[in-house]
């Protein structure tokens, strides 16, 4: 099975809550402040490295829950103190991978307790239409989204720090699957003929995302999902040398099916109910793979559709016929 892509953020520093001011001023005179840093290891539509991140800087949420042990499970200390309740970042340095938020946060005083961190992305605000639901005894906050296939959405399994224990790296993690389109005219003869949309059929667009896990609860809301940048857009075989090339953006969707159901629309006919299904060493659609989808025309206006796996952006093959 392929691995996940990862992105790392690292903690450098120490954290403590405050309750006055006068406690705020004693803390900031030692090193107990939270600092984070985000490795040049890679991790929008998709985001692919840390030039990408840092340019949605502004988009990751954090969280810290005060818990009694490093050593942290899945549910442990919620419900107890956040020392970041949701936090948004302001920048990420594309260099250094420094990032900043507003305001200051620390760890908390008594130094056998911990903190655990989590962290995902995008953060949920009324320009996504994303939002978080409010962590519960023992439950993580989930993330609520809708999707339009644009979006890439990544968790990071938590960490835990203190005030003389540095956190280990956050390791982001894509929990979608990501399909993107190519055409290829087989015989080479093909003229004026133009792919026109590509839809994804009756795609769930409605779940919630476990922030700590990464785990999606049940899906629903099933809606007619374009693949960006095709429509209206002119894609033609033109009868020159360009006998393949890649056609729209990437689609991000729900991740862990065995198979997509799509329209595709092109100047010699529609092609409804064409079903893709992967193939090889994955039974589904696996979250943080990037599947192409290849369109095989030939002079009959036939078209045949291959799958192929890659590793999100790019291993497995598969295929599908559509007549």
């Amino acid at each position: 099975m392929l691995r996940n892509s990862l992105f790392i953020i690292a903690f450098c520093g120490l954290l403590a809550s405050c309750s006055t001011k006068q406690d705020l001023e004693f803390r900031q005179s030692d090193d107990s402040a939270i600092r984070l840093g985000v490795s040049k290891i890679g991790a929008r539509a998709a985001v692919n490295n840390l030039a990408d991140l840092a340019e949605d800087g502004n988009n990751v949420g954090i969280y810290g829950v005060e818990v009694a042990t490093g050593n942290v499970q899945p549910g442990d200390g919620w419900g107890n103190s956040l020392s970041m309740n949701n936090v948004r970042t302001t920048g990420i340095d594309a260099q250094t991978g420094a990032i900043s938020w507003a305001g200051v946060y620390y760890y908390p005083l008594n130094e056998d307790h911990f903190v655990k961190f989590c962290a995902y992305y995008p953060y949920a605000d009324e320009s996504n239409g994303f939002s978080v639901s409010a962590p519960a005894a023992g439950k993580a906050p989930a993330l609520n989204v809708k999707l339009d296939g644009t979006q890439d959405v990544m968790f990071a399994k938590p960490v835990a720090g203190n005030r003389d224990v540095k956190p280990a790296a956050l390791q982001f993690e894509h929990v979608l699957t990501q399909l993107h389109f190519k055409i290829v005219d087989v015989n080479k003869g093909l003229k004026d003929y133009e792919i026109r949309n590509i839809v994804f059929q009756e795609a769930n667009t409605v779940s919630a995302m476990n922030i700590e896990t990464g785990e999606f609860g049940q899906w629903s809301a099933p809606a007619e999902l374009e693949v960006p940048g095709i429509k209206g857009e002119g894609i033609v075989f033109d009868g020159g040398d360009s006998y393949s090339m890649a056609i729209g953006d990437p689609i991000m969707l729900q991740p862990g099916l065995d198979s997509f159901m799509l329209r595709v629309e092109t100047s010699g006919g529609t092609y409804s109910n064409v079903e893709i299904k992967p193939d090889g060493a994955s039974a589904t659609f696996d979250a943080g793979r990037s599947y192409e989808i290849t369109l095989f025309v030939d002079e009959q206006v036939e078209i045949f559709v291959s799958v192929a796996v890659k590793d999100w952006i790019f291993g497995g093959t598969g295929s599908v016929i559509v007549q």
